[in-house]
């Protein structure tokens, strides 16, 4: 049986060891350990999407990265280049498990416990039961927090203790030496006894350029080159590239002008978010980044989605303007989401 047969399932996400098929080929998504890819991984990255691929990669809104243009017969040396770099997991339940969002600025305190958890959910075979994108989330705020970010379970360390939130609901606060354990048991349903909270961790912005240490560069619609990511893991002093979920990189060492890359965070590419759209995505039958980019010179001052089909794989969230590919043309909805009824259908040249 075929990739292409074995997985047509909608509602689960490509992994190294489930690929998805896409209309430019295979899509596997790749996961940092702890929010972060050593420069040594990122250059291998690069190779392996440029030789096994077709070169296109993508930032994830999970902060992870996906290779494009892959084919079955190369599975195996794909395999096997990302256990040499130690990015492969075990198995696949371990994989879709495995998915720990981390701050980009976060430090050695919340570093070291995303690492205690994400080595927990690996060890812990009952969270391979948990849904295929039951996510975590590791923060302790400052200018870039991804608290304000979605997931099933998110730990905020404070000067006390680890703050829980379980489906946005915050319950209180643990120890961080229970922390884990008590995350753990959340997923699993328990309902420990927590300690109170007082303010509410709130969310940070999304900078780029330089900030506290860290350089931040965006992708365009999240769509990043191999030369592209062999520059930025060439940068002199780099030792890792940290990932975020709006679709920035973040290096701890000054990059170089990268070409196609945004530094300035006013650019209006930032605020259009577009899929593939095709003919990279069979789904799709509009090209949204050849669009998207139309609409960024428009001088539209608001959010924009726009996407290949009513999945809507780009944004989860309401647009001030959402397009959706439907037949060659666009539905047309404002101040929602691609699961609300179209205003409207235009033509893409009317846009």
């Amino acid at each position: 049986m075929s990739i292409a047969t074995a997985f047509e399932v909608k509602g689960w996400c490509p992994g190294v060891l489930t690929p998805m098929p896409s209309g430019d080929g295979l899509l596997v998504r790749i996961k940092p350990w702890c929010g972060a890819f050593t420069v040594a991984q990122a250059a291998g990255i690069a190779d392996i999407a440029e030789r096994l691929g077709n070169g296109h990669i993508d930032l994830t809104r999970r902060a992870n990265l996906q290779i494009r243009g892959l084919r079955e017969q190369t599975l195996g040396e794909l395999r096997g280049a990302l256990g040499r770099l130690h990015l492969l997991d075990t198995d696949a339940a371990t994989e879709a498990a495995r998915n720990v969002m981390v701050g980009p600025l976060g430090d050695d305190d919340v570093r070291s416990l995303a690492n205690a958890l994400t080595r927990e959910i690996v060890a812990d075979r009952r969270l391979a039961a948990l849904p295929a994108k039951f996510g975590w989330l590791v923060d302790a705020g400052g200018p870039l927090s991804i608290v304000g970010e979605r997931a099933d379970v998110a730990l905020f360390v404070l000067p006390r203790g680890v703050a829980l939130r379980l489906r946005g609901e915050w319950l209180g606060i643990a120890s961080r030496e229970q922390a884990v354990k008590t995350a753990i048991g959340l997923a699993l349903g328990d309902q420990p006894l927590l300690s109170a909270m007082g303010d509410l961790p709130t969310t940070g912005a999304r900078h780029l350029g330089q900030i506290s240490g860290f350089f931040g560069v965006a992708a365009p619609f999240g769509g990043l080159e191999a030369e592209q990511l062999r520059a930025l893991a060439a940068t002199p002093g780099a030792s890792e590239l940290r990932l975020s979920p709006w679709r920035a990189l973040y290096l701890d060492a000054p990059p170089a002008d990268v070409a196609g890359l945004i530094v300035d965070a006013t650019d209006p590419l930032l605020r259009i978010e577009a899929c593939p759209g095709g003919p990279a995505c069979r789904s799709s039958s509009v090209d949204t980044r050849r669009d998207a980019r139309r609409l960024a010179a428009s001088g539209f001052k608001g959010t924009i989605h726009i996407s290949g089909c009513a999945k809507g794989c780009a944004r989860s969230a309401a647009a001030d303007l959402t397009l959706v590919g439907e037949s060659g043309r666009y539905g047309v909805v404002h101040n929602g989401t691609t699961r609300d009824p179209f205003e409207k259908t235009i033509e893409p040249n009317a846009l």
